[in-house]
């Protein structure tokens, strides 16, 4: 099959979830299969906080100190910057001129750093992943050895948090429930695709 890959601008896609929403496995998933189809990659943000046992420098965050972010935010650096659960992440501003080559990207962020990127960026299209039952999520944070019960609560009242305005505000084109992890991903999948195609199917 033909390679669908386009020097047309990129789009850019905004995957957000509450703590334990799975938005981070979705995108994997998404791009391990998408990626040989079309000129798509999943953006790397930068973070403050520590990395977790399975993740790693450059893969999954670019790890940095707090001074080194509040540095890089003062310059400019970043498209958008959210502190969660006293952690400072953020979205390098380059994105923006990599769409402009014709790369698309698959952004994860909460639901304020979406907001700010639809702000900034008003044809990012936003895709909301959810857990229908909320014991779900407390199971997966447990399961991610966040070994603090406090951190654990702390984070299960923020996901509720941002479940409920998402509810009330409604900010997000798309929303998926990520109950079976395979649905999520494959109508993920199928969203960008037909993101991606929608432009060439109109002319």
């Amino acid at each position: 099959m033909a390679s669908q890959k386009s020097k047309k601008t990129g789009k850019l896609f905004i995957i957000s979830a509450p703590s334990g929403g799975g938005k981070t496995t979705i995108t994997q998933e998404v791009i391990a299969r998408l990626a040989g189809k079309y000129n798509i990659q999943r953006a790397i943000n930068y973070t403050s906080r520590a990395p977790r046992d399975n993740e790693v420098n450059g893969i999954d965050y670019y790890f940095i100190t707090q001074e080194e972010f509040l540095e890089k935010k003062a310059a400019g650096f970043f498209l958008e910057t959210t502190r969660y659960d006293n952690n400072y992440y953020g979205s390098p501003i380059s994105l923006i001129r990599d769409l402009a080559h014709g790369i698309s990207f698959i952004l994860t962020t909460d639901r304020p750093g979406a907001a700010v990127i639809k702000h900034r960026v008003p044809e990012a299209i936003l895709i909301w992943i959810y857990v229908s039952n909320p014991h779900d999520i407390k199971q997966r944070l447990i399961q991610r050895s966040l070994t603090k019960s406090q951190n654990i609560e702390r984070r299960f009242i923020l996901a509720q948090q941002e479940t409920e305005q998402e509810l009330r505000e409604n900010l997000f084109k798309y929303h998926i429930a990520n109950d079976v992890l395979e649905t999520a991903v494959q109508e993920v999948c199928n969203i960008i695709q037909e993101e991606l195609n929608c432009d060439s199917s109109s002319r």
